[in-house]
């Protein structure tokens, strides 16, 4: 369904009161009548009823085409669509058959969603549209900054609009798309790479062969197979997921993580369809439980304190620097060492933080409690780029662990 609400909204010319029509979901689907004022930017439209002063009001925006499994992100950051995503995950949904894409550009959203209603492929169009550039900066080296933009007319077409010269229109690319299209090497990538993010740099990291993909070696009862997670995916081993196996669902333990370049993946692999999580347990019970566990380890005036921050913790999501090992392909945890050189692992509670710690990394989201468990003889420190360090040591992982286990087992 699309939703909407109704915000009240003082005219900025007049100063009367109106209302305005937000938007911040459209299935296009349900209402295709949204779409062209999704393409004429009517949906951002604010007109005053008494003076008629029209401004436009761009905020974010999630595009659902059920029909065709595309969605689409306008947002200023991509953790807003894992949000959403994470949302229509928990309500059931399968999205490994759907184009996910997110952009912080309003013109590049409605460029996707021409593009894909012409059944295009978003990421080959990417790699010719650079090559583009690169021939009209070598022919015009005065253009200025330059983009170009798929647009559909009458026939489709691609322009290039720059800083220093007149828009330059020309035919779509059939031939060369067609031979894209059938090419193996290509046809592996577009199966197993799930990038959200198709732009510019997205083309680098296919030159640079750096489209890479974490697979999972899974074992199940009657067999050991490989996978291919989702982009949006987190899983670490001992994960129990939902792969299929010969039409039929089916439940596996992840055994072993890889990452490798998705040219790499034989053509036979699947993706895994869902990540079962752990259950969730009601708020009160877990505030009580680290409550009691920490009166046993830690003086009267500190529990409360304590209980909280383990109660925050234990729901919390964390990203952690994953580096791979280049022999192997294996990927280990980054580790730092404090002034006493005791080792301690970093963890950051926003993904784009942990990238800028360790930019040769790959980022990884899993839960603390989970993370606990996997490594009970380390200590974290959260957020080492923040002017005061909090390290989680042994005593409070101790505390948050022994809930983990015990209320866990009763629960289930």
């Amino acid at each position: 369904m699309s939703h909407y609400e109704v915000i009240p909204m003082q005219c900025p010319k007049c100063g009367n009161m109106n209302h305005f029509k937000n938007y911040n979901s459209i299935n296009i689907t349900v209402t295709p009548e949204l779409k062209k004022a999704i393409m004429n930017d009517d949906i951002f439209k604010f007109e005053c009823q008494d003076c008629h002063h029209v401004e436009y009001l761009r905020h974010q925006l999630f595009y659902h085409d059920t029909k065709n499994k595309i969605m689409l992100q306008y947002a200023k950051d991509p953790e807003e669509i894992e949000q959403t995503l994470a949302a229509l995950k928990a309500e059931g949904l399968d999205l490994s058959s759907y184009k996910i894409r997110w952009t912080n550009n309003w013109y590049v959203f409605k460029e996707k969603i021409q593009i894909f209603d012409h059944h295009r492929d978003d990421r080959i169009l990417a790699i010719y549209k650079e090559n583009m550039l690169k021939k009209l900066y070598e022919e015009y080296p005065e253009a200025g900054n330059a983009v170009v933009f798929y647009h559909v007319d009458l026939s489709e077409n691609l322009i290039i609009v720059s800083e220093h010269m007149k828009a330059k229109f020309y035919y779509f690319p059939e031939q060369w798309y067609a031979n894209m299209m059938v090419n193996p090497h290509i046809q592996k990538m577009l199966k197993y790479d799930t990038s959200i993010d198709v732009n510019e740099d997205y083309v680098k990291r296919v030159y640079n062969l750096e489209v890479n993909v974490v697979t999972a070696k899974v074992q199940t009862e009657s067999f050991v197979d490989t996978y291919v997670l989702h982009h949006l995916d987190f899983a670490k081993t001992g994960d129990h997921v939902l792969i299929e196996d010969k039409g039929k669902d089916d439940e596996g333990v992840i055994q072993k993580l890889e990452v490798m370049d998705a040219r790499d993946v034989p053509a036979h692999i699947h993706f895994i369809k869902h990540i079962i999580k752990r259950r969730d347990v009601d708020d009160i019970e877990v505030s009580n439980h680290l409550e009691k566990i920490a009166k046993a380890l830690y003086h009267e005036n500190e529990v409360q304190l304590l209980s909280q921050l383990l109660h925050v913790l234990s729901e919390v999501k964390i990203y952690l620097p994953l580096i791979k090992d280049e022999k192997t392909g294996e990927l280990n945890r980054e580790v730092i060492r404090t002034n006493n050189h005791e080792p301690v692992m970093p963890i950051f509670t926003k993904e784009k933080e942990a990238k800028l710690f360790a930019p040769e990394s790959i980022v990884y989201e899993t839960y603390f409690t989970d993370l606990i468990d996997e490594f009970p003889r380390m200590s974290f420190v959260l957020n080492p780029q923040c002017k005061e360090l909090l390290i989680i040591d042994k005593k409070m992982t101790a505390i948050l662990k022994s809930y983990v286990q015990e209320e866990l087992t009763h629960v289930n």
